[in-house]
């Protein structure tokens, strides 16, 4: 099977395409829904937490198109696409309407009306474009808070206004009878509201949205509220609105009844399959997949979120579509390794590298642009190193015959033209440094000092590099398939990679 460009959007069911894994999850939660229909009276705001790009959409997309018709009908909102409304909750009135056939009756318009007068409270202070609801009452114009009021007042000609237990009342009345509508129509139990792509909103905009759930929305005796959410998105909702007061963790346990999380821990062989068939042989001779290989890259670096993912594989299928083009310059073709392009044809590791360079470029520019910098990383590596040589040794260090000494011990010379098969082609002695040099080609330039280290005792590494930033996973990844980089090793010029992505992607 030829892999394709994966595209960016929702999966809607994960029976059809379920490359992470994740319709376990999806199944469980569903049949949790099911089974506990009644129990979710009392319980009603539900939340699914995951990082952005996690797959809360497509999960959440599976449950709503697979769940039992006849116990939820449900309604999905994409906040983020509301947005330009500023009053999310105001939206959300819409999208329950939008599930009726009559949208004029009046039930519609007591629905609206109330929903006007309880959540205007959830316009302070900001300018917004009038809702749908406000379209259908005639209102149609731009407006900020304060007038959004004076506007209310007017259009329903009040000599005073109502007061907020007034209007609380009237609208839980009438959202009771659109609850009522909308199962009627459907022929359900209860209804199952999608609450989506919030953590893409302004900070302000994803706490009215939650706030105006938690007081109102509950008010409904047959709804249930299933909001996808990143954390780190309410952490910063939270903060700046409340300081340092409430912490974002109390704030959602008193708003959300119960808790689901992406899997932080998935298996993506089947996203890799495709891509990389084949197999390589380990130092012991033990055959192994190249999707379990590459997999175990990825997961030793941390980098698993499904949407980057598939980034990087779209661009590794861009960078591989260059290779196979006939029309392609020579000089060009140079550029790419000679990476997997059909089973038992590609070096594995050289794949690998080409994967980690696209994500750098990606992801993290930072250190892919600290790692070009070489000459500057050195000097970072070096200087330090010297004035630890100073303070531990008890005879004068020489700066010049330091550095030198530290430079041919440690770094390439010629690192732009530098193949690995060069690199490792003095390999042999007991105090080889071949692998070392290579490993400081992709470790970043924040060091104490330099630790005594060669390619038969790596452990110096550990105590110079003890962090767990990118560069020193992906070198520790390196570590422990040195043997097989090494074997592996052909006339490659590795800093090609630098130029690939930058002329190619």
């Amino acid at each position: 099977m030829n892999p394709k460009l994966h595209s960016n959007r929702e999966l809607n069911d994960y029976s059809i395409n379920d490359s992470f894994d994740f319709l376990t999850k999806a199944e469980a939660i569903k049949i949790f829904l099911e089974q506990n229909s009644a129990s979710l009276e009392e319980n009603k705001m539900i939340i699914l937490y995951g990082d952005w790009g996690s797959g809360k959409t497509s999960l959440m997309r599976h449950i709503a198109n697979t769940i039992e018709p006849i116990i939820y009908k449900p309604i999905f909102f994409q906040a983020w696409e509301h947005e330009k409304d500023e009053n999310l909750a105001l939206s959300l009135c819409d999208a329950l309407i939008e599930a009726l056939d009559d949208k004029t009756s009046e039930i519609v318009k007591s629905f609206m009306k109330g929903a006007l007068l309880t959540l205007k409270g959830f316009t302070n202070a900001v300018t917004f474009k009038s809702s749908h609801l406000l379209e259908k009452l005639g209102l149609e114009f731009e407006f900020s808070g304060e007038k959004f009021n004076e506007a209310i007042d007017k259009a329903f000609e009040k000599g005073h206004e109502p007061s907020f237990y007034v209007n609380n009342k009237e609208f839980k009345a009438s959202f009771l009878a659109i609850e009522e509508q909308i199962l009627k129509k459907y022929e359900s139990q209860k209804l199952l509201i999608f609450i989506d792509d919030l953590d893409r909103c302004e900070p302000e905009n994803v706490l009215n949205l939650i706030t105006a759930l938690k007081l109102f929305f509950t008010y409904g005796k047959r709804s249930v509220f299933f909001c996808g959410i990143d954390k780190e998105a309410v952490t910063k909702a939270v903060k700046t609105k409340y300081k340092d007061v409430v912490k974002s963790e109390e704030y959602m346990e008193k708003v959300f009844d119960i808790a689901f999380s992406m899997p932080k821990t998935f298996s993506i062989t089947k996203l890799l399959e495709p891509y990389f068939p084949g197999e390589t042989v380990l130092r012991d001779g033990r055959p192994i997949k190249n999707t379990i290989l590459i997999e175990s890259f990825f997961n030793t670096i941390r980098f698993t979120n499904p949407r980057h993912l598939k980034k990087v594989l779209n661009k590794y299928e861009i960078i591989k579509s260059f290779k196979a083009l006939s029309a392609i310059s020579e000089n060009t073709r140079k550029l790419i390794p000679d990476i997997i392009v059909e089973k038992n044809k590609g070096n594995t590791f050289e794949t690998i590298y080409c994967l980690f360079i696209i994500l750098l470029y990606e992801f993290h520019l930072e250190d892919f642009t600290e790692l070009e910098n070489y000459e500057e990383k050195i000097l970072k590596y070096i200087e330090p190193s010297i004035e630890f040589h100073k303070l531990s040794s008890s005879s004068p260090v020489n700066y010049d015959s330091t550095a030198t000494n530290l430079r041919q011990r440690y770094f390439v010379t010629d690192h732009t033209k530098t193949s690995l098969s060069t690199l490792f082609a003095n390999r042999g002695n007991a105090h080889s440094f071949s692998f070392t040099k290579f490993l400081f080609l992709f470790s970043h330039s924040e060091i104490k000092y330099l630790a005594y280290i060669h390619d038969n005792d790596l452990t110096g590494y550990d105590r110079s590099f003890n962090d767990t930033r990118l560069l020193t996973s992906y070198c520790k990844f390196l570590i422990k398939y040195k043997e097989e980089v090494i074997s592996s090793a052909s006339d490659y010029p590795i800093w090609n990679l630098f130029e690939m992505v930058k002329y190619l992607l």
